[in-house]
């Protein structure tokens, strides 16, 4: 598809928090064929990257850092977020500063437990950003949200985002202008907070 792509776009998987709702460390739970949650999101995010031509996903750590993490993550870029007590909000800030230190012109902000998106869905939305060139998001649940992809000129916006909060209020902010793109991935309503939500997962595979 973007063989021709001249935009950098920097990726940057979101797994430094803490999983308190999961009682344990999320990212290293088995989904499916025996891979863990980061690693399928890591593989995922692989296939989308080669196949939109775009630069390798960093990976936002955090609470949870063992060997089997620094496995799944060996060979990407590696963005240690030594305050992610503080909530989503510095590790969006981390990314947003990775994206600044390798010239980004946008950043594609991804949550490694949105495990049911699909790599055609994540090139859909590559797709409508470069046509159209504007922040783009997915909408799902009746609201926007992430996946997105944010322009360069959204990053002090993201920078100011503080406490427990996610990337939203800025996609609400543009939303409420008219001045974003939406595409509808009613899949990336399925994450997994909680064992029940993984049971859930496992159930449907």
């Amino acid at each position: 598809m973007a063989a021709n792509v001249t935009v950098n776009i920097a990726t940057v998987i979101l797994a430094a928090g803490a999983s308190r709702r999961f009682n344990g460390c999320k990212i290293t739970a088995q989904i499916q064929n025996g891979q863990s949650l980061l690693a399928h999101s890591i593989a995922t995010l692989k296939q989308v990257t080669q196949t939109a031509n775009i630069p390798p996903a960093a990976v936002v750590l955090g609470a949870h850092i063992n060997d089997d993490i620094m496995t799944i993550t060996e060979g990407l870029p590696r963005i240690m977020n030594s305050h992610w007590q503080a909530g989503l909000s510095s590790s969006v800030k981390h990314a947003v500063a990775y994206a600044i230190d390798v010239n980004a012109d946008a950043l594609l902000l991804v949550l490694a437990d949105q495990v049911a998106i699909t790599v055609d869905e994540y090139l859909s939305l590559i797709e409508a950003f470069l046509h159209k060139r504007k922040t783009c998001c997915s909408f799902y649940l009746q609201d926007v949200g992430v996946p997105a992809i944010f322009l360069a000129d959204d990053f002090s916006a993201l920078m100011a985002i503080e406490g427990d909060k996610g990337a939203k209020s800025v996609l609400k902010q543009h939303a409420k202008n008219n001045n974003i793109l939406m595409l509808p991935i009613e899949n990336a309503a399925s994450d997994i907070d909680t064992p029940a939500d993984l049971a859930h997962w496992l159930n449907q595979q």
